[in-house]
């Protein structure tokens, strides 16, 4: 049965008055539906529903389209936590409203809450809007606008979606983001992995290996499985988020998952992403010491001997 909600949800998440009264839906239908809370006016002449995702209708009401990190988490992609709403606008864009309020105009204040960014691609007056820019665009504005891990992290996380067929990038698409992405961040490409299952990973692989360690992602263990990272010819490493380790039935299979690496004459060092970012020296000094028993006692031929870069990351704690 049509409705006007049906007719929101089959155009595009935001449509046009004059979308929908072509349609053949009056402006007293329309007003009768907001309402009664069946759709929602986001903007002058603009409508969409009560489901639509509070991020999209803050973007949209700005006047502009989800962009950078908020598009990526838009997409079931992980992401870093930000506060900050990021937005695309149009380059010619005027009128902007805050995003809690149409009537009112976008305020200097809103910046603590929004990441303006504009750019043509924004917006245009079609009928039938696109609330977000696309997988491929999003990673190009973290690029110009976010630090290396970030962006990095971003990367890896939406390689990693597509391949276990969800939304994403290929590595071919690689090509293209980084064409569109300012020179002082083209050598971060050859750091880009996608092997990683969380985003505490990748940036654990980048710190591990800008002090000299190992790091080979998502190594596979017979009768275990993937884990998170190996750093020695038998030392492996997990990283743990918050959610996963307060988990109790999650507990448990990690530590059957630990005794079975054990069992294999291995060792499983586990890190928390609090340590990762507040206590890394300590995790250094672990790894490190970790090492230097694993090659003592197994001079590796399966695992690249990475003797020097041991020697550089003990220099590097005194």
């Amino acid at each position: 049965m049509r409705s006007p909600t049906r007719d929101i949800l089959d155009h595009g998440l935001f449509v046009k008055r004059a979308a929908l009264r072509a349609r053949g839906w009056s402006d007293g239908h329309l007003r009768g539906e907001v309402n009664r809370g069946t759709v929602v006016r986001v903007r002058k002449g603009w409508y969409s529903v009560p489901s639509a995702p509070p991020s999209a209708v803050e973007a949209f009401r700005i006047g502009g389209r989800l962009a950078g990190l908020s598009c990526l988490k838009s997409y079931g992609i992980w992401t870093p936590t930000t506060g900050r709403l990021h937005v695309s606008v149009p380059s010619a864009a005027r009128g902007l409203r805050r995003p809690t309020d149409m009537r009112a105009r976008l305020d200097v204040l809103d910046g603590v809450r929004c990441r303006v960014t504009w750019s043509d691609d924004a917006i245009d007056g079609r009928g039938d809007c696109v609330w977000r820019t696309s997988v491929h665009e999003a990673p190009v504005r973290i690029l110009h606008n976010h630090d290396r891990v970030t962006a990095i992290v971003c990367l890896d996380a939406a390689l990693h979606s597509a391949q276990e067929n969800g939304v994403g990038i290929i590595r071919d698409d690689l090509g293209w983001i980084f064409a569109r992405a300012p020179p002082r961040v083209q050598s971060w490409r050859d750091e880009v992995d996608g092997r990683a299952a969380a985003g505490g990973e990748t940036e654990f692989r980048l710190k591990a290996l800008a002090a000299g360690i190992p790091f080979v992602p998502q190594p596979f263990v017979s009768g275990v499985g993937h884990l998170d990272g190996q750093i020695g010819p038998s030392t492996f490493v997990e990283i743990d988020g918050k959610d996963w380790h307060d988990d109790p039935i999650a507990f448990e299979v990690d530590r059957e998952r630990d005794l079975l690496v054990a069992s294999q004459n291995g060792r499983t060092l586990r890190f928390s992403y609090t340590l990762l970012r507040k206590q890394w020296g300590l995790c250094v000094r672990a790894m490190v010491t970790a090492l230097e028993y694993d090659y003592q006692r197994e001079p590796s031929a399966a695992f690249p001997p990475f003797h020097e870069r041991m020697l550089r990351a003990r220099h590097r704690l005194g």
